[in-house]
């Protein structure tokens, strides 16, 4: 699976109040994924720039996962949800170095013969088993990705 920022949906969009612009902050996330069967390819405004910076502290944290640390954790906390609900992440578990991460896609980012993984709701489920230390390392490249498109 691989997710990049292509730039803002609205790209000469500027805030005029002090308010949070909602249409300013809207981020083209162009997605790769492969779930085991079969591959698709999504384009879409799904994130605002303000959930790319939260998803990088949530994936950090992914990288210092435990299972003392998953056990412990409030429910929400294992959870990832965006404003809208193209990508959703959830950590299932943590140990010995490594994590187990299901990535749920709906709406436009949802595979075409995509299923309704355990009648949840969330939509297409890819299961991820990666190793804590690229984690880190995909979180210093998204990280560093998201710094040309800074909140505005």
């Amino acid at each position: 699976m691989d997710i990049a920022v292509t730039g803002y949906q609205f790209a000469s969009g500027q805030s005029r109040s002090e308010q949070v612009d909602w249409d300013a902050n809207w981020l083209m996330i162009r997605g790769k994924v492969w779930d085991g069967t079969q591959s698709w390819e999504f384009h879409d405004p799904c994130m605002t720039t303000w959930e790319a910076r939260e998803l990088a502290t949530w994936l950090r944290g992914l990288s210092k996962a435990s299972p003392a640390t998953v056990t412990a954790a409030d429910p929400s906390e294992l959870r990832l949800w965006l404003t809208e609900p193209n990508l959703m992440f959830a950590l299932n578990g943590a140990a010995q170095g490594i994590a187990t991460l299901g990535v749920y896609f709906e709406a436009e980012s949802r595979p075409p013969n995509g299923s309704n993984d355990d009648d949840e709701g969330l939509g297409h489920r890819v299961r991820l088993t990666i190793p804590q230390a690229d984690i880190t390392a995909a979180v210093t490249d998204w990280e560093q990705e998201i710094t040309q498109f800074p909140i505005r």
